[in-house]
This record gives C-alpha cells, sequence and structure tokens, in this order.
C-alpha cells in the first residue's frame, strides 16, 4: 500500500504474513488489556501503523485535537516497515493489550470475526462509514458489519509519455486491451518497451490480474466472494478463466517488458522514468515518488490514463481499495475517546488538508473533490465515477492466488491449468492455517 515507492514494497512483503491467525490471537479477545491510560485523569488514545506519509502532518492534527480535548492524550506510534509491526501487532493482539486505532493490514475481517475489532458502521454509524469510497468499505465489510475504514485510497492506471506514443505512431490513448496491444506493437518496432509492470513478487500480479475479473463479470463484488471462499466462487469458475484467457491474451501480444515475471516495482517505475518504457502500470503513489526521482522536465511531461476497457464502451476498471486503512480495538475502555478523535481526524477540513498536504489519495469522496494535484486529481476521479474495483486479497490463503500468474506470463500453463494451480495453492494455505 501507500502513496510513494518506498512505501509499496513493504506492502507487498508483508501480504505474506497475511494468510495465518494464531490461535492465541482469536483467544486474545478476551482478555482485558493492561495499558492505554494516562495518569492523572488522562485517556491515552494509541494508535499503531506504519504510515509514514503524514509523519510530518498528523501531528499538527493530534495538538488540535488535544488541545480542544485536554483529557485525552493522542500517541502515533510508526513502525519502519509491515515487516517490523506485524509481528509487534500480533504480540499485542496476543497479550490482549491492543492499541485503540491500528492498522489491519489483511487482518481485518480476521480480526473482527474473532471479535478483536470493532464494528465502526455500528458504532458511528452509516452516516459516518458512508462518506468513503464504496470498494473501500467493502473491503472491510463482513456479514453487514465493517472491521476498518480507509485511510488512503490506492488506485491504479497506465502512467505513460505522450511524445513516445506519438512518435511510435500510436493515435491517442488506447481505449481497449485490444487498442493496447496494437499500440504495443508499434512502440516495439519504435525501438521501446509497451507497457513495464511489476510481477514480482506474485502478490504484485494480483493488482493487474484481479480488476481482470471485474472486467469480465462486470461486477465488482464477484472477487469479494472468491476472495472469502463464499459457496459457488471457485478460481477454476468460467469467470475466472475467462480473465485468464484475456490474461494470456494481454501477454501474447507483447505489451510488458521482456522479463516482467521477475520485474520488481521500483524496477518498473525506473524503467519509465529513464525511457525504456512507453508506460507504466502503476498506483497513485507514482506522483509522489517521480517527483522525487524523475527529472522535472519528466514530471512536467508525462501523463495517466484509465486502464483499457475489455471492450470499447464497456467500464474501465481500475484497481481501487484502501492500500492503507485503520481499525479499532473493541476493548470498551478508551471507546468514547478513540471514536471522538477519529470522527475529528476525518473531519473535513481535517482529512481533506492531511491528503493534500502528504500528496495522498484520500478514501472519503468529499476529500476527493479538494485534491490538488493535477495527476492525483484526475486518478480520484475515476473513483468519484464508481470505476474502482478488488484488487487486494483480504481472505485467508487468497494472496497465494499470485503465485501461479508467472505460468501465463512465461507461457508454461494454460488458463485452465493455472486456474487450477490457483484453487490448490488457495486450498493448501487456507488448510495450513486451520
Amino acid at each position: 500500500m501507500g502513496t510513494s515507492t518506498r512505501s509499496s514494497i513493504p506492502r507487498r512483503t508483508a501480504l505474506k504474513y497475511g494468510a495465518t491467525t494464531t490461535a492465541a490471537a482469536a483467544a486474545a479477545a478476551g482478555l482485558a488489556a493492561c495499558g492505554g491510560s494516562g495518569g492523572s485523569g488522562q485517556t491515552e488514545v494509541r494508535m499503531w501503523s506504519w504510515y509514514n506519509e503524514q509523519e510530518e502532518v498528523l501531528p499538527r492534527v493530534i495538538a488540535e485535537f488535544e488541545e480542544k480535548n485536554p483529557s485525552i492524550t493522542v500517541t502515533n506510534r510508526l513502525f519502519g516497515s509491515p515487516d517490523q509491526y506485524l509481528p509487534a501487532l500480533q504480540a499485542a493482539v496476543s497479550g490482549g493489550d491492543l492499541p485503540e486505532i491500528f492498522a489491519p493490514h489483511t487482518r481485518a475481517l480476521e480480526y473482527g470475526r474473532n471479535g478483536i475489532s470493532l464494528d465502526i458502521k455500528s458504532a458511528l454509524g452509516a452516516d459516518f462509514t458512508d462518506q468513503f469510497f464504496d470498494s473501500a468499505n467493502d473491503q472491510y465489510t463482513l456479514d453487514g458489519a465493517q472491521y476498518g475504514i480507509g485511510w488512503m485510497a490506492q488506485t491504479f492506471g497506465v502512467f505513460y509519455a505522450p511524445e513516445m506514443l506519438e512518435a511510435a505512431g500510436v493515435d491517442g490513448e488506447p481505449e481497449t486491451w485490444d487498442d493496447l496491444i496494437a499500440a504495443a506493437e508499434l512502440l516495439r518496432d519504435a525501438g521501446t518497451a509497451p507497457l513495464a509492470a511489476s510481477f514480482n513478487p506474485g502478490t504484485s500480479g494480483l493488482d493487474f490480474f484481479l480488476p481482470l475479473i471485474t472486467q469480465v463479470t462486470d461486477d465488482p463484488t464477484w472477487y469479494l466472494g472468491l476472495d472469502q471462499g463464499e459457496e459457488g466462487y471457485e478460481y477454476t469458475s468460467p469467470e475466472v478463466v475467462e480473465a485468464l484467457e484475456l490474461f494470456e491474451k494481454i501477454v501474447q501480444g507483447q505489451v510488458f517488458q521482456d522479463g516482467a515475471g521477475a520485474t520488481q516495482g521500483p524496477e518498473a517505475t525506473q524503467m519509465f522514468y529513464t525511457g525504456r518504457s512507453a508506460m507504466l502500470f502503476s498506483g497513485s503513489w507514482t506522483p509522489q515518488g517521480l517527483g522525487q526521482d524523475a527529472d522535472p522536465e519528466f514530471v512536467e511531461s508525462y501523463r495517466v490514463m484509465r486502464t483499457p476497457a475489455i471492450s470499447s464502451g464497456q467500464r474501465h476498471w481500475t484497481a481501487n481499495q484502501a492500500g492503507a486503512g485503520w481499525a479499532v480495538t473493541s476493548e470498551e475502555r478508551n471507546q468514547d475517546a478513540t471514536l471522538e478523535f477519529l470522527q475529528f481526524l476525518y473531519s473535513d477540513e481535517q482529512y481533506s488538508t492531511l491528503m493534500n498536504e502528504s500528496d495522498s489519495m484520500p478514501a472519503t469522496k468529499a476529500a476527493a473533490e479538494t485534491i490538488e494535484n493535477p495527476i492525483m486529481k484526475q486518478m480520484t476521479s475515476w473513483l468519484l465515477d464508481g470505476d474502482g474495483c478488488p484488487h487486494i486479497p483480504f481472505g485467508p490463503g487468497s494472496s497465494e492466488a499470485g503465485g501461479p500468474l508467472s505460468n501465463i506470463l512465461d507461457g508454461s500453463g494454460t488458463p485452465e491449468q493455472v486456474a487450477q494451480e490457483m484453487q490448490d495453492a488457495v486450498e493448501n494455505a487456507r488448510g495450513s492455517s486451520s
């Protein structure tokens, strides 16, 4: 997750931790917490995450809240990466001393199921949760309860260098995958890689592949059923096979750079801003990273377009969920103060300013209307248009589905074979976590 290249790598590294839960974590829901209250009648609200994008601006908001609420102290603890954060979070869960507000990572629904985290929709009402994008709410919702809220949305698109497309004879932005395949041939003839993309680790490939399932079904809720292992949803289902056939078509159309299966995010981004590829498939943290790493002239000239549609006139479904979010402990002791701070944090004047000042993509519709960065504003508009769809595996074992995609990339497996391999990988992961 994240709004910068720095943050996107750890999110993917940490997905491997999302498939399992210790028995102690489930039992810890009933343990009495031993921390969270300050001295002299103070109530302490602790926040834990690795979200460093707002490191410089969030303290101002906390200070304003504490000034208005002198009996409440907010302590924001930042970890360096998910690799450092997740073991600490699991230890806190097991020990029954979970921070009042925490980044749930891919375990949001798992913690909700086990009574560890609060149903925020029930606690604050639909008026509060309805302000978020549907795609962000959906990822945290199970059986009508919502166990998290979005902090930073995360959208994907195709970044491109207009002069390179024009020089190769590409006429405008490709609307469909067929258009992109045709453009790729022109770009390769011109001596450049068409579209740089990251498929290493395999979970990065899910950012690209899972929206293809939504394109095939035209239903952004279909993958949610697959992710949670609901009856009637399997990776061998015709919908997934059809999406794999589309993926195979894109691969065989030589849309991606050579060696895409071994390419990690920073390498793909570097290919783009150094002119070795004309386009880049990446997320909404990219403008921040390019602003830091690319030449100013390049930063002024690049553009972004929607992910191509399955056919002309169809919706341009784009990968979107909250790459960062918050959950609230179900422990009642400091709950009133916690919810008071959460509402303050998401008030229009606070949240919009935080997102703009940190060049982050907001998860609420109102804040999306105030985006100032032109590229970020354009990408956010796709969410306002309702084009967002799932791409983050939250279900038990779901992240293991990304590995078999490599067999499409290297041509060693048919869509039907890869679908079965995905099903087997996920079932094995679910079995090992039971």
